[in-house]
């Protein structure tokens, strides 16, 4: 599709790879033959070829990886470079070249006066793989029942539910093309261009609802963002200046999605629409600079103003013939929003053993949108009350004073306290102050020690009273969200290294975290994080190396609800643990001309979801997965040249999630399902190929 969409894209991209030729030979130069010099001129570089084998096309593995099958695949790579005594090089990068998950990437230029990058790549995402539905047309705007569809009040009245079920696969394909160019000019100005294609193509799931009818429905995704970035720098001795233009244009081949309503409902809807995501744009400048006056004071900081823009034209509020047209206050929503950012930050040595730093920023969105009533339509069955919309806009300012102190040779000391300020509207609160402080100890208490400890504290407070805004359905108004409620946060982190010897070393890093949403009395109210990680690594020679690791995360978050739309009357509580364990072994040279190597790693994840209420206490199933993936490879040299390489790849991945275990189609009464199940499998791939190095 990109290709499609995007022809000019091509030949300017030729054009800019061709001109820095042009430009090189305007330039003239006198090179001397180094007689003393060894280095050689020829490019340089490999190529490689070979096969895959897939057993089988499991989404959960295949995700990203860019098989679309099982079977057999060639593929293939390649890594070339050539550099000149005049200072030209040219580069050729590929891999995965067979694969539809592949990249490839030209670079070349002169050193010290142009260079330039021609970038391509492609990244398939398997969503889910296969789903159900009843519907045709999937990946269009228009999605159809089968002829002689006979509705239903629930699902289990759709007598031809069974026959009309087909398999489809949902995924996402992006290709990206990216070229650019950077000239440098003397010793002080530099010039930079960037242009990005990123255009996606595919499927994923939605919703489509009538009323207390809903159906899970593939969305079409047919999209491509344009990305230009160009930029002048100046570099002086003491100080350094850029001005940089950033340019973001979203463009959506599709206006809506339009389908075929399966279910009997009031006043009878035939079909439904959803728009889909509008065109728009952001354009932003942004100064950025630093200094450095003297030897013991630097500087740097930027400024930058935006805009965002989206003026595509609205998709009638109903197609429902038995509610008639509804008129639109505009034709369009015209949104503007317009950015403006700025940070300084400061950097002095006090003394030699004494740093101080300051820091502070200004972030604004101001939503200019215009403020009109519309009618609402309720899932293009009935017509409701006027709403205003509101257009959220926000001011964020603060900063940060730290210092760092060298107690001896072998421990630093730091401190520091930040503020916040956010000013919002058309939301819940006017603002909030946060304040922040912070203490770091990092110390060598011997030559084959490091620790580093790090205290946080965060409050958060709301600068006056918490007013729900005024919705339908209206909210409890003891409901609090935790992204603008008060919060006390209390973070922990300790870090280390322990070097046993040249050949043995082991590594810590751990993390608590407690979030305390202490004036929340429905939402969430507290939040704990607690992570540890464990690793070693050991290499008792240039061809020998291993490592191995540990990690454990656990998450408990605490919420309380209301059936009385009052006080609390129910307790939940998400508990989700995250083991992982890896290792691995590289062999080099042990049996001569061959390396070996093997990677092992285990996930075992766990969620459990408990509720308290008054009539009774409540567990839903344990979330379960558990993941074994295994590596294997080796590759042997016949020569300086060729070598031949075996990789074999394992794995079994088992899940079991009651969201969708057990869920067919029409287990649910008033929801059409997609029959998603957990990934369950054991498999296995391998590969051969052969390289040549020149």
């Amino acid at each position: 599709m990109l290709t499609l969409k995007s022809q000019w894209i091509l030949p300017f991209g030729v054009a800019l790879v061709v001109s820095p030729a042009g430009v090189m030979a305007e330039t003239t130069t006198t090179t001397e033959e180094c007689e003393a010099c060894a280095f050689n001129w020829e490019p340089r570089g490999y190529v490689e070829a070979g096969i895959l084998w897939l057993e089988d096309d499991e989404a959960e593995f295949t995700d990203y990886r860019g098989f679309d099958r099982d079977g057999f695949f060639l593929n293939g790579a390649i890594d070339v470079i050539d550099r000149n005594e005049d200072g030209t090089y040219w580069s050729l990068q590929g891999q995965n070249l067979g694969l539809g998950s592949r990249n490839a990437a030209v670079r070349g230029g002169k050193q010290g006066t142009v260079d330039y990058f021609l970038d391509y790549q492609e990244l398939n995402h398997d969503v889910y793989d296969p789903v159900k539905t009843v519907f045709s047309g999937a990946g269009t705007e228009r999605l159809e029942l089968p002829g002689g569809w006979t509705r239903g009040d629930t699902t289990n009245d759709l007598s031809g539910l069974d026959v009309a079920l087909r398999n489809i696969d949902i995924e996402l394909e992006r290709k990206t093309l990216a070229t650019g160019l950077q000239f440098l000019q003397g010793e002080h100005w530099d010039y930079n261009f960037e242009y990005t294609a990123d255009e996606r193509d595919g499927t994923r799931l939605m919703g489509g609802s009538f009323l207390l009818r809903s159906a899970i429905l593939p969305e079409p995704v047919d999209d491509i963002t344009h990305r230009f970035d160009l930029s002048v720098g100046y570099l002086a001795k003491l100080w350094q200046l850029r001005l940089a233009y950033h340019g973001s244009f979203f463009d959506n081949d599709n206006q809506s999605l339009t389908w075929d309503n399966p279910f009997i409902v009031p006043d009878d809807a035939p079909r439904g629409r959803s728009a889909s995501a509008p065109d728009n744009s952001f354009n932003r400048l942004m100064l950025s600079g630093a200094f450095r006056p003297t030897r013991w004071l630097s500087g740097s900081g930027h400024i930058a103003v935006g805009r965002l823009e989206q003026d595509d034209s609205f998709v009638p509020a109903t197609i429902n013939p038995n509610i008639g047209p509804v008129g639109l206050p505009r034709q369009d929503l015209d949104a503007e929003v317009n950015t403006l950012n700025a940070r300084l930050r400061l950097t002095g040595n006090a003394t030699h053993r004494l740093t101080l730093r300051a820091e502070g920023f200004f972030d604004e969105r101001d939503n200019d949108t215009p403020v009109d009533s519309y009618r609402q339509v309720d899932t293009d069955l009935f017509v409701a009350e006027l709403r205003e919309n509101r257009p959220y806009s926000f001011e964020k300012s603060g900063g940060e004073l730290s210092a760092d102190y060298r107690l001896t040779n072998n421990t630093d000391v730091s401190t520091g306290y930040g503020i916040e300020r956010s000013e919002f509207t058309f939301q819940e609160v006017d603002a909030t102050d946060t304040d922040l402080y912070f203490g770091e100890l990092r110390t060598r208490p011997g030559e084959r020690v490091e620790l580093r400890l790090r205290l946080g504290w965060e409050d958060r407070d709301i600068d006056g009273g918490y007013d729900p805004l005024a919705v339908a359905p209206t909210e409890n108004p003891l409901l609090r969200k935790f992204n603008l409620a008060d919060r006390d946060r209390r973070e922990i982190r300790i870090s280390g290294n322990y070097y046993a010897s040249e050949q043995l070393s082991f590594g810590l890093n751990s993390v608590y975290a407690d979030d305390d949403y202490h004036n929340s009395l429905i939402g969430l109210t507290k939040a704990v994080d607690r992570m540890v990680t464990l690793d070693a690594s050991w290499s008792p020679g240039q061809y020998l190396n291993a490592y191995v690791y540990f990690t454990r995360q656990n998450i408990v978050s605490d919420i309380a609800g209301s059936e009385s739309f009052g006080r609390p009357d129910w307790f939940a509580e998400h508990d989700d643990t995250i083991n992982t364990f890896g290792g691995g072994v590289r062999a080099r040279e042990i049996i001569p001309h061959l390396e070996l190597g093997v990677d092992l790693a285990y996930t075992r994840s766990r969620g459990n979801i408990s509720v308290d209420s008054r009539a009774s206490d409540q567990k839903f199933p344990q979330l379960e997965a558990d993941r074994i993936s295994t590596r294997i490879y080796g590759e042997y040299s016949v020569s300086d040249r060729w070598s031949y390489r075996l990789d074999y790849w394992l794995e079994h991945y088992e899940q079991q999630d009651f969201f969708n275990d057990g869920v067919a189609p029409n287990t649910t009464d008033n929801v059409l399902t997609a029959g998603l199940q957990s990934p369950n499998y054991v498999i296995h791939a391998a590969g051969i190929s052969a390289r040549y190095r020149f």
